[in-house]
């Protein structure tokens, strides 16, 4: 009898150890393939984007949309999204949901071509690690008039890390509804090749008042065995960290042993802009640069606070005039020594543009607080009585940079009306590619940027 009990009782609990194991199995499988996202959704955007939470078109809300998405390095927020493959260089998202409650979010990664469109490789070939993770940093806002919740995540992590350079979105989604929140574009390099640039005025006489040349060569390309630079490099070249103002499709003028030449007269050179216009909302106690007023306003039925810009105006000089900025990038901050992340309120501002009314298209403020892109919600209307421009965004408390461009609705193709001068204080970068006729997806093997400071 009790022999049998014995047997029992070790059959009973091997039982109960087994049930637990494949309890635990199942319950780790149904959390894994319920976070799992779909990375070939048509909705996905493969560009810095904020998606409709409410899937609505009809919702224009201020909680429609992630509010404060930023991608940057952890060293230094100004330097752009970029990291190299293999070091211990990470990049942090983060962004604000304006909620009382937190949500389950998620994050995953695509890897794209040199023109931003996915490239035809599997995940598991590009990231190591889980390639869904969840986002479990999150902070409440405190002691302001907005509630909101901030939500962070830092990669490379001990889950997730890249084992190929190239381009890359991150995505970060609704873990419950399976939807894109938001995505965001960042770049892993390799330091294979050496790049040397040159920026100088144009060379060519029709040129010298409003552009900006950029000539350069590179290095090292024995390291790559590279036969054909003409087809096996792919070269960007990008202005002020801002995708809609780039030149591709740069082929070398000189090839030798040591060198790959790129020096043309004309062919690569960037109108030189303006520089931007800036405004400081992080006080609310007192007026930064370029604020009018500050109050607070019921609007869509809550409290918010409400800032006006001083108007104003483009000046068509023929004479460049230099101001600081930070190149149309914005930096979240608050002056009274509060942390910014969840001290740091939200305000409704007030654009007013000075300018006459323009019958073919229609004008949008610009910059990085609109994701580098066309916004609906950007789009400036005119004041018949006033006759003149206003547009008013939500924002964080922070030193931010704008401008004003044309643009056809729902088009990106934008025309800039700051004017252009050869000596505007811009930055360069230049991202060589390598795709040899056997790789089936783009290599980032070089990088380098140089600012055109000099020139004025």
């Amino acid at each position: 009898m009790c022999k049998f009990a014995i047997s029992f009782y070790f059959l009973s609990t091997m039982f109960i150890k087994h049930y637990n194991i494949y309890i635990i199995i199942i319950i780790l499988s149904q959390i894994l393939n319920g976070q799992s996202f779909d990375i070939y959704d048509d909705s996905i955007q493969l560009k810095d984007m904020s998606y409709n939470m409410h899937q609505n078109k009809y919702s224009n809300s201020f909680s429609s949309y992630a509010k404060s998405v930023k991608i940057k390095n952890t060293t230094n927020e100004l330097l752009d999204p970029i990291i190299k493959l293999q070091s211990s260089e990470k990049l942090k998202l983060s962004f604000d949901i304006l909620n009382s409650e937190n949500t389950t979010y998620a994050y995953t990664f695509i890897h794209c071509n040199a023109n931003w469109e996915q490239s035809n490789i599997n995940q598991s070939d590009y990231l190591n690690g889980f390639v869904d993770n969840y986002i479990n940093d999150y902070q409440y806002s405190f002691n302001t008039l907005t509630p909101y919740v901030h939500y962070e995540c830092v990669f490379p992590n001990e889950n997730i890390s890249f084992k190929k350079s190239g381009n890359y979105i991150i995505i970060i989604y609704d873990a419950e509804k399976n939807i894109p929140i938001i995505t965001k574009r960042f770049m892993v390099y390799e330091e294979i090749l050496d790049i040397n640039m040159t920026i100088k005025k144009a060379t060519l006489a029709r040129d010298i008042a409003n552009k900006q040349e950029i000539d350069f060569h590179i290095t090292g390309h024995k390291k790559l065995n590279i036969i054909d630079p003409h087809s096996e490099l792919k070269i960007i070249i990008q202005k002020n960290d801002d995708w809609n103002d780039i030149i591709s499709n740069c082929k070398p003028s000189f090839i030798n042993n040591n060198n790959i030449e790129y020096d043309y007269q004309g062919e690569i050179s960037f109108l030189g802009g303006n520089e931007y216009r800036d405004f400081d909302i992080k006080s609310l106690r007192y007026y930064g640069k370029n604020i009018q007023s500050i109050n607070k306003k019921n609007i869509q039925g809550i409290n918010i606070y409400n800032a006006q810009l001083f108007q104003d105006k483009i000046e068509y000089s023929e004479e460049y005039e230099f101001k600081y900025d930070l190149n149309g990038k914005y930096v979240l901050s608050v002056a009274e020594n509060r942390e910014a992340d969840i001290e740091g309120d939200y305000v409704l501002v007030k654009f007013i543009l000075d300018i006459e009314k323009s019958e073919n298209k229609d004008i949008y403020i610009y910059g990085e607080l609109t994701n580098w892109d066309v916004l609906k919600e950007s789009k400036m209307i005119y004041n018949e009585i006033t006759k003149n421009y206003y547009g008013s965004l939500f924002l964080k408390q922070g030193y931010y940079n704008y401008q004003y461009i044309l643009a056809h609705p729902n088009k990106n193709n934008i025309t800039r009306i700051e004017g252009e001068y050869h000596e505007t204080r811009n930055k360069y970068s230049i991202y060589t590619y390598y795709t040899p006729p056997w790789r089936d997806y783009d290599r980032l093997v070089g990088v380098a940027k140089s600012a055109s400071n000099a020139l004025n």
